[in-house]
């Protein structure tokens, strides 16, 4: 219960819901074994928790899930090679590593991509728009916004396309209706 709560709440942007599933499932001591899976949602957490409050201890929860997800990547890379590498963006985005993260969220949507991780590619594909927003790129931003959609529909997730698209619109001001944005997206 306490690693689908985090993954829904990771996936719908209540970052601080998704940590307290993290510390619950870890209080009770039970983890599900889905090799790598409840790392890389809870590290997905805690570096979105680190961006928004610039606390160092989400920076130290989440390297010891980037160092677990190594682990499983190197003995199943095909199922955790794209994980360790959107980890590895978001945490290279956080320390100012511009060019690197910027690498790295494209070597993970491509390895996504090439396993069919759809939903994984679908949050590296908003991550990566996210952090090209930040840092001030809307053309790139609104690519990898166009890729998240896309994938999160050919996932089944409509209500996640719905919250994305209405995420966008907040983020790219209140003049922008959702139309127009849509049409940006689909340049």
């Amino acid at each position: 219960m306490f690693f689908f709560g985090c993954v829904e709440a990771y996936i719908y942007g209540d970052y601080e819901l998704a940590v307290n599933f993290a510390q619950k499932r870890h209080e009770t001591g039970f983890d599900v074994p889905f090799y790598g899976m409840t790392d890389f949602f809870d590290c997905l957490s805690f570096l979105a928790m680190a961006h928004q409050s610039g606390d160092q201890k989400w920076i130290l929860s989440a390297k010891k899930s980037i160092s677990n997800i190594d682990y499983f990547a190197k003995i199943c890379p095909s199922n955790c090679e794209h994980k360790l590498l959107l980890l590895q963006a978001e945490m290279k985005s956080i320390m100012g590593e511009v060019e690197e993260a910027s690498s790295k969220y494209e070597l993970a949507i491509s390895a996504a991509e090439r396993n069919e991780f759809i939903h994984e590619q679908a949050i590296a594909n908003e991550r990566a728009a996210e952090f090209s927003l930040r840092n001030g790129d809307s053309s790139r931003a609104a690519h990898h916004y166009g890729e998240a959609q896309s994938l999160f529909l050919r996932w089944g997730a409509q209500r996640k396309v719905d919250d994305l698209l209405m995420s966008i619109a907040l983020k790219w001001g209140a003049q922008r209706k959702v139309d127009d944005l849509l049409m940006s997206i689909a340049l």
